[in-house]
Formats: C-alpha cells, structure tokens, sequence
C-alpha cells in the first residue's frame, strides 16, 4: 500500500510540474508575440482582451501593467463552480492553480513594443503551435485553463467522443465577429489563424478521446494494482502459461486513454523489464468507460 502511494505522489508532482510549465507555455506567446501585434484569440482569453481594450482605449483607464490576467481571473470565478460540483474536486483545485499561475504569468510577463517576429503569419504559427501545446499539457495532467476548457471537459465527461477544441471554434466565431466589425478585417484573419492553430496544437497534445487496448503478460501480480491505483481504472486478468517456457504468467487486458497507456507502459516496464506488452488502437468502446479528467 505503501508502495503504491508513492506511486501516486510521485504521479502528482510530476502533474504539478507540467500544469507550472504548461500555464507558462500558454500565457507567454500572449504577451510575447500576438499583443505587439495586436491579435486576439477566439476563446474567453480573447474575451479578456477586448475586455482590456475597451478599458484602456475607449475609457482611458491608465494601466501600469496588462490586465488581461486579471479580467480572466474574474471571468472564470463562475466557472469555478461547475469544475467543483461537475468535474471533481481534484480537477477543480488544479484548474484554480491553474488559472492563478496563467492570470500571474500575463500580469508579469513583459510586452515588447514591437512585435519579435515582423511576418504576421509566422507569429501566428509559432503562437498558436507553442500555446495550444502549453493548454493541452495542461488538460493532460488532469487540470485545465479555465475558461472554455471546464465547459469542454464537461461536454468531454458527458460524450467520450467530444473534442475539446470544437467548442473552442465555436465561440470563436463570435469574438471574430467582433473583431471584423470594430478592427481591421487583417487583424480577424490573423488572429483566426492563430485560434486554429492553437486549438490543432491542444487537442493533438491532449489526446483524450484517443482510446487503446493494452494486453500485458508478466509475472507480476503487482500490474493489477498499478492500473487500478495509478490509473484508477478496471482491468481483467487471468492466470496463463508460457506455451515454449511452461512457465506461470498474469495476462493483463484493459481498455484505456493513448496517454494512459503510455503511462502504463513506462511504469510496467521499471517493475518488470521482461513483461511482453501490446497496444493498439481501437474505433470504439461500448460499455461504461469513464473519461478521466
């Protein structure tokens, strides 16, 4: 039992890590590179920002610092509280971290006064490929950016098969619109392309929906703790015989996420080096398969 706490903490830590990480990869292509040039996003960070906008253009509100963090912050507050009462408890302390560390990162991250990259395309490749990869990393250790990604992971938890990125598009078609009636039809162009491509980037980095089968043969009875404690999913074993060795075996079969595999192979591997494992995609799964958050 001990052993298999350890595990778990062991699991946690490295989650926090990548929630740290991830919330930085996404916020600094923000300040970094689409604020110089005058870009927004289609999603509620692009809301925050014609939030900022608004305050600092037409209200002449003096601002010693970008705000953008801190209107996230407070568009997320009733998000909250679908996190907490729908998606768990665990999920809806990482996400508040979460959010926290984003809402700091925009708040001291510097903006440069001119944009780093002077081809607007390209900024927006870079952009979208590198904070798409920074919120997906964030949904995969089991959190979220807030925002649209709860109502996402909501929809996710109800339909196995429902992408994250798709409500993302989504609402991004009604900030757009915003920005092809007051701005410049270039800067709705670029900052579309700048949505797609971070949402290719997160659902490619958070695949969820991509479901596997994983039969493990070993001679340990421990794999079976491992996938219901690490994993915290089921799995059917039965007791087997090597057909040349004659030798005793478990075989393990269970159905899992692509990243949970992967979790599984590595951690199979450090307890037995010798375990013969195969994995492979499958196109459904019937029956109760919960999607872990």
């Amino acid at each position: 039992m001990e052993k298999n706490d350890n595990i778990r903490t062991a699991v946690d830590w490295k989650n926090y890590a990548g929630i740290f990480i991830g919330a930085f990869l996404f916020a600094a292509p923000y300040n970094l590179i689409t604020t110089p040039l005058g870009l927004y996003s289609g999603n509620l960070t692009g809301a925050a920002q014609i939030i900022r906008t608004v305050l600092t253009d037409v209200f002449q509100i003096p601002m010693n610092f970008d705000c953008t963090g801190i209107i996230l912050y407070m568009m997320n507050i009733p998000l909250f509280f679908l996190a907490y009462r729908e998606l768990g408890k665990r999920f809806f302390w990482r996400t508040l971290i979460t959010v926290t560390l984003t809402a700091l990162f925009f708040s001291i991250l510097p903006i440069p006064p001119g944009p780093l990259i002077a081809d607007k395309l390209t900024s927006c490749l870079i952009a979208g490929a590198v904070s798409g990869f920074g919120a997906g990393l964030i949904l995969r250790c089991g959190s979220s950016g807030g925002g649209i990604d709860i109502i996402g992971m909501y929809c996710l938890k109800k339909n196995p098969d429902f992408g994250v990125g798709k409500i993302t598009l989504l609402i991004a078609a009604f900030i757009f619109l915003y920005c092809g009636i007051f701005y410049e039809l270039e800067t709705m162009i670029y900052s579309a392309v700048f949505t797609v491509i971070s949402t290719f980037a997160m659902d490619k980095a958070h695949y969820q929906n991509v479901k596997m089968s994983v039969i493990i043969i070993s001679k340990s009875s421990y794999i079976g703790d491992l996938i219901t404690c690490s994993l915290r999913r089921s799995a059917t074993y039965w007791k087997g015989t090597g057909a040349y060795s004659m030798d005793p075996y478990y075989v393990y079969v269970s159905a899992l996420s692509r990243y949970e595999a992967e979790r599984l192979r590595a951690d199979v591997e450090k307890i037995d080096p010798d375990a013969f494992i195969i994995i492979q995609n499958v196109q459904a799964v019937t029956g109760h398969f919960e999607s872990h958050l």
